[in-house]
């Protein structure tokens, strides 16, 4: 579990329209979007509902989630 929260999250099949932000935001690894808060997601600039709810899928799918 530990290697795969220290992933980079373009190492995953993320869109460009969900990357870009992120890495702007400073969310660059698989550990440092689970400690976002879907409402700290929502205030990223250029990402909006369909994308975090694209990410909390992506999440789900990993066995993760988001912050509560």
């Amino acid at each position: 579990m530990e290697r795969l929260l220290r992933a980079h999250l373009v190492e995953f099949d993320l869109s460009l329209r969900i990357l870009i932000p992120l890495e702007s935001a400073g969310i660059r690894r698989l550990g440092d979007l689970v400690r976002q808060t879907r409402e700290s997601l929502l205030q990223i600039n250029q990402l909006g509902k369909i994308s975090v709810n694209t990410l909390e899928r992506f999440l789900a799918y990993h066995g993760l989630s988001l912050k509560k």
